[in-house]
């Protein structure tokens, strides 16, 4: 059975883990140069001033995806509340029959009833499921740009 739920960062940051460790091998860039580390602590600040909203999805209690957000009021447009997606991921496993939109939806409900007015997410080019935001009517507004400079 497959359950989606607002947790507390706190409450699955070690469970999360090895599955954020899977979801960088799949998509991150530069892996040989930029390793996985996480700034634990500063998500535990963002998350203590009730500024992160997670969702899990979980197979029988089993952790299987998670999407997560932060959520400020806009500096550009003061009566905008947004929710900007820090990250999201199913195991592939587990990406049949709408789990991810589901979970995507269910999250947008739960932004909403937060007074959440704007969801704001990014996908990546060489990994993109821009078809599932499609699918879910968001509108593309930008496209983002990289460069290492550096070491």
């Amino acid at each position: 059975m497959i359950s989606f739920e607002e947790e507390r960062f706190e409450d699955v940051i070690d469970e999360v883990m090895p599955l954020l460790r899977r979801h960088w091998e799949e998509i991150a860039l530069d892996r040989d140069t930029v390793p996985l580390d996480p700034n634990i602590e500063k998500y535990r600040q963002i998350s203590a001033m009730g500024m992160m909203h997670i969702v899990t999805a979980r197979s029988d209690g089993v952790l299987i995806g998670y999407s997560a957000y932060f959520i400020h009021q806009n500096l550009h447009y003061r009566s905008l509340t947004v929710a900007e997606t820090d990250i999201f991921y199913l195991a592939p496993e587990y990406r049949k029959g709408m789990i991810g939109m589901k979970m995507l939806a269910h999250a947008e409900k739960q932004l909403a009833a937060k007074g959440v007015t704007t969801i704001v997410s990014k996908v990546k080019i060489h990994h993109d499921v821009g078809a599932v935001f499609d699918r879910l009517g968001y509108t593309p507004v930008e496209r983002i740009y990289k460069k290492t400079i550096g070491g």
